[in-house]
């Protein structure tokens, strides 16, 4: 079996793990990095030895800084090792956490570059998967219709695998995917699968409503939001672009008159903001994540050059709470990765950060391209309504997907700009 067979099996590990298991993310992402780390013959079959290429290609940071500045994620946490008062346990998770962001870098650096098919090929994979996962979720909701709708009338998710916020991250991707497949007319062997295809992504599109997880919902239509405006850009064409945009705009009204559970948890929503508003919110997750960011804010203004120390945020969180806001039954960590970074790693920290989450999307112009535009807005918007990046699935999302698209689409020429991409 050839080296970039071995790798595409992994990436499929990857898609099955984000959802079902963390053990087996590990085993992929390690998977990923040996394919990276270990040599190939003339044949493409993987050889035991070092692979030399990836040495060069590491000392080429101004060709790589896309990929090498990824890493900044793990050296920021590992930066705060020196401010860290006692107990390393909290440092050391969060180090565990982050390790993807120097793993995978070295992996997709060390694999041949991804062609077209094999790219597309991955992202239908993930559609029919996240479909599949899709049917079971709303099988259950229909067996359990009562008792889900009352869940979400208190504020409590859909029961889904694992997280259900990184699931739905991964549901906005997944349609963003489709859409990136019907543009370019993939299909795997029979054109039909075209049908399929538009199929799959409009039944999602309607699934995430049914879902309702508002961070992801949130994430999605930014993205689609984008590619409207994207598809005006290039087009020219005003009066398609606006109906789209009108569209957009009214179809989440449309999905809280026909889709219950998506009713209910905007009805929740409404309530518990009352209830912060009134000073209430002791209880309530939204009201609860307001307070994590005056918290947060409160952090970053008590160590502005430096933080708190990435260590020690969890801590300090704590100890605010325990001062200002003792009626509430569990500390929050600032719901806000970018808060979260300037909190713990002051200006010096979030500097580096910033260029993390940019330089990939504005070196060699890849925010031109449709799937990666689509996909970098989820993140962002993810970044600005979690802490995304402080759990395990949250981090091997963005790192797979980004530095899947990075390998991808450097095999295009450094000055590469699609030309009128419309779909």
């Amino acid at each position: 079996m050839t080296k970039k067979k071995i790798t595409l099996f992994f990436c499929g590990l990857t898609i099955v793990s984000l959802v079902f298991s963390p053990f087996l993310l590990t085993i992929s992402m390690i998977g990923l990095l040996l394919s990276g780390l270990l040599k190939e013959d003339k044949a493409g079959r993987i050889r035991f030895g070092f692979n030399q290429a990836l040495g060069k290609e590491l000392a080429d940071w101004k060709k790589n800084a896309a990929f090498l500045v990824i890493s900044f994620y793990f050296l920021i946490v590992l930066f705060g090792i020196w401010q860290v008062e006692g107990d390393y346990t909290y440092l050391l998770e969060r180090l565990r956490i982050k390790l993807p962001f120097i793993a995978l870098p070295a992996a997709f650096l060390g694999i041949s570059r991804f062609d077209d098919r094999q790219v597309n090929g991955l992202l239908y994979f993930l559609l029919i998967f996240i479909t599949l996962t899709g049917i079971g979720i709303s099988i259950n909701y229909l067996l359990n219709y009562d008792l889900i709708n009352e869940m979400l009338s208190r504020g409590k998710p859909m029961p889904t695998p694992r997280n259900h916020i990184r699931y739905s991250l991964l549901v906005g991707v997944s349609i963003v995917g489709g859409l990136y497949l019907i543009k370019e007319k993939y299909f795997f062997k029979n054109p039909k699968e075209r049908q399929l295809i538009i199929g799959l992504t409009i039944f999602l599109f309607l699934y995430i409503h049914l879902l309702s997880v508002k961070s992801g919902i949130l994430c999605l239509y930014a993205a689609l939001g984008v590619l409207c405006l994207r598809y005006i850009y290039l087009s020219k064409k005003y009066v398609i672009g606006f109906l789209l945009i009108a569209g957009l705009v009214s179809l989440p009204a449309i999905a809280f008159v026909t889709i219950p559970s998506f009713q209910q948890k905007l009805t929740y929503m409404h309530y518990d903001l009352k209830k912060y508003f009134a000073g209430e919110g002791e209880q309530y997750s939204d009201a609860g994540r307001l307070t994590s960011l005056k918290v947060g804010w409160e952090l970053f203004q008590n160590a502005p050059l430096f933080g708190v120390g990435a260590g020690n945020i969890k801590k300090e969180v704590r100890l605010i709470y325990e001062q200002k806001y003792p009626d509430y039954v569990k500390p929050i960590l600032p719901h806000d990765q970018f808060l979260f970074v300037m909190a713990g790693s002051g200006l010096f920290g979030f500097f580096f950060f910033l260029l993390a989450v940019f330089v990939p999307l504005f070196y060699h112009k890849n925010y031109q391209h449709f799937f990666f535009s689509g996909l970098y807005t989820i993140f962002i918007i993810a970044l600005i309504l979690e802490h995304t990046l402080e759990n395990a699935e949250g981090v091997g999302i963005f790192s797979f997907f980004i530095l899947l698209l990075l390998n991808y689409l450097q095999s295009k020429s450094p000055n590469y700009v699609e030309k009128r991409p419309i779909a």
